[in-house]
């Protein structure tokens, strides 16, 4: 087995007694720590742990979207579009308005999957 927790297929210590679903849904509907312990028969230091535990595996999660979104943008020539209206000869006013276009909706695709605003200083 690859868990720390275990050697030579033993396990190691007190087996893991709090309901982690119960735990995340109530901590989702924003209850206090001592409100979630009482409801869950546990501590309010196993909520936390709980907590901290949660939030690392949204982060972990959110990183992994990014990294994939961010591979699938340089699979993709993001100036192809750009250049193929270039080679159309059209005004160069028009050309910018598509380049602004597209910015903003890679920067909204950006933001939902961080769930936040993006902005870039360049």
């Amino acid at each position: 087995m690859t868990d720390q927790s275990c050697i030579r297929g033993k396990r190691i210590g007190r087996v893991k007694k709090r309901n982690s679903v119960l735990i995340r849904s109530l901590l989702e509907a924003k209850l206090s720590y001592r409100e979630i312990a009482r409801i869950a028969k546990c501590s309010h230091g196993s909520v936390h742990a709980e907590l901290v535990a949660y939030k690392k595996e949204k982060d972990a999660a959110e990183k992994s979207k990014l990294a994939e979104f961010q591979d699938s943008l340089k699979s993709e020539s993001q100036n192809q579009p750009i250049d193929e209206l270039q080679k159309m000869n059209l005004p160069e006013e028009t050309v910018r308005k598509v380049e602004q276009q597209l910015e903003s909706a890679a920067k909204e695709k950006v933001a939902d999957i961080q769930g936040q605003y993006y902005e870039t200083y360049d």
